[in-house]
């Protein structure tokens, strides 16, 4: 029985992937990429064996495939709902942390009690739905000013900041993201070489 369930997630993901694939291609290639192209752009990036740091759990699947290549996940979600669902679909993980709390309230504590080599994944942007909606629409400066306040504890660090396409290009956007040039002046203010694939900034401190 169990056999033919693994079987049946296997077929079930494959859709999934095809799916997301085949709007990809109706979209011109543009973002947002296939959830399968950034899984395979953070093992590529990543420190090997660095641990993980990820803002927004959400359903556990991104937390998942990381641990299942990775020494540990830190992984903080602040939805009740989403937290719960996590913690049942990770439990048999050993090296998967899970934090509940806001990634303002949480984020500090998991990158001090990180090791020193580190990678984070910052996904906590508020995404519409039963996602978590709290004082802003991403907490991504109160995390970037953590990791600036702590880099120097760190051998290596790689950030991954998600849906990079919606930090605003101008200053007559209300989205409510902060602008993409801040993140840009930031990585240079703090000695992080950046690049973009799949939708993710992605630097790396040097």
């Amino acid at each position: 029985m169990k056999s033919i369930i693994r079987q049946f997630r296997k077929v079930k993901n494959l859709f999934i992937i095809f799916r997301q694939y085949l709007a990809f291609y109706e979209r011109d290639f543009t973002a947002p990429s296939p959830n399968f192209f950034k899984m395979k752009t953070l093992t590529h990036f990543a420190k090997k064996e660095g641990v993980w740091i990820e803002t927004g759990t959400y359903m556990g699947g991104t937390t998942e495939y990381l641990a299942k290549r990775f020494p540990k996940v830190i992984s903080i979600e602040p939805s009740d709902y989403f937290f719960d669902y996590a913690k049942t679909r990770l439990r048999s993980l050993r090296n998967v942390t899970l934090l509940k709390g806001s990634s303002e309230e949480q984020f500090e504590n998991a990158l001090i009690s990180s090791g020193t080599r580190v990678n984070i994944w910052l996904d906590g942007h508020y995404s519409e739905g039963n996602t978590f909606l709290g004082s802003s629409v991403t907490p991504i400066l109160d995390e970037l000013n953590a990791v600036k306040k702590h880099k120097q504890k760190f051998d290596s660090m790689t950030l991954f900041i998600d849906d990079i396409r919606l930090f605003a290009r101008s200053g007559n956007d209300d989205s409510g993201y902060p602008s993409f040039q801040l993140l840009l002046d930031w990585c240079s203010e703090n000695g992080f070489e950046w690049q973009i694939q799949n939708d993710i900034l992605i630097a790396e401190m040097v």
